[in-house]
């Protein structure tokens, strides 16, 4: 089952008349390109299964249940957007907590929570045994073993998943900031959608936090917390700020990266190979173990 982690929505505004965006990953040192519809890439296949799967659910249930009405809701506000639109509050709120899924969603995160979420609830529930339980009976984790099979191993996801994503902090961050779009000719050089595909700098508090955001080739949202960023940003010439976007998609990728135009984006990732995967944090290395 196909989990995606790069929503759709987002990866169709790369694609061709085909319908196809050109994919792009290192392979043993050399970058391949290939050309495929969204629903066959941005994915992981059963990422999130074992949730349905303790829950007797389809292995596409949280998928359809909980992301998708995130990025279904987000698609039309960036519609709404794109057409100089006025936008709701609840059009703020759905943007805000789309831009705040895409870095929980990713296949690390999830990772993280299977196994560090796993071992931190099979250590509260021993603790919690060794001054409750009765001699001789089972131990909690036994018990959901036999009669729950899977049920521990989707708790932590369930538990935490939903609230990371819905974190405070976080969406009163985005929120927050002052938001716009900056539009580049289709003559210019093309944008690059990396798999993770937001980039942030700065802390959420500071006066230089920005985020950005491709929302297209030629198309790049941008959030920043103070005027003098949004001016600085504002002010680079095309040529210099797409460059400067692509490089950070480059330096965030972990696997993959997507293009309207694969040529083009074949040469300029190959220049810039030395950068690739260089701001990649691994969600485990910025949360305590368990």
């Amino acid at each position: 089952m196909k989990h995606h982690y790069v929503p759709q929505f987002l990866l169709r505004r790369w694609a061709n008349a085909q319908g196809k965006v050109q994919n792009l990953s290192v392979r043993y040192g050399r970058v391949v390109c290939s050309a495929r519809t969204p629903e066959y890439t941005g994915y992981e296949n059963g990422l999130y299964a074992i949730v349905a799967a303790s829950l007797g659910l389809s292995p596409d249930h949280l998928e359809r249940s909980f992301f998708s009405p995130i990025d279904n809701n987000a698609a039309k506000v960036l519609e709404k957007f794109e057409q100089h639109a006025e936008i709701s509050a609840d059009d703020h709120r759905a943007w805000t907590l789309f831009l705040s899924s895409l870095r929980i969603r990713q296949p690390d995160v999830l990772a993280h929570l299977r196994k560090q979420g796993l071992a931190l609830l099979k250590s509260v529930l021993a603790e919690r045994d060794k001054d409750t339980l009765p001699e001789g009976w089972p131990s909690t984790e036994a018990w959901f073993a036999e009669h729950f099979p899977g049920a521990l191993d989707a708790a932590p996801l369930l538990h935490w998943l939903p609230g990371m994503i819905r974190q405070d902090g976080v969406m009163d961050a985005f929120a927050g900031l002052r938001w716009w779009f900056r539009e580049f000719d289709p003559a210019d050089p093309s944008l690059l959608l990396s798999d993770l595909p937001i980039h942030w700098e700065g802390g959420f508090h500071q006066p230089g936090f920005m985020i950005q955001l491709p929302v297209g080739p030629h198309r790049v949202f941008f959030g920043a917390r103070s005027a003098a960023t949004e001016q600085f940003l504002d002010q680079l010439p095309a040529a210099d700020l797409i460059a400067r976007i692509n490089r950070t998609s480059i330096a965030a990728s972990t696997d993959r990266l997507w293009a309207s135009n694969g040529p083009e984006a074949l040469a300029m990732i190959e220049a810039n190979l030395d950068i690739m995967g260089a701001n990649v944090t691994p969600f485990g290395s910025i949360m305590p173990a368990a």
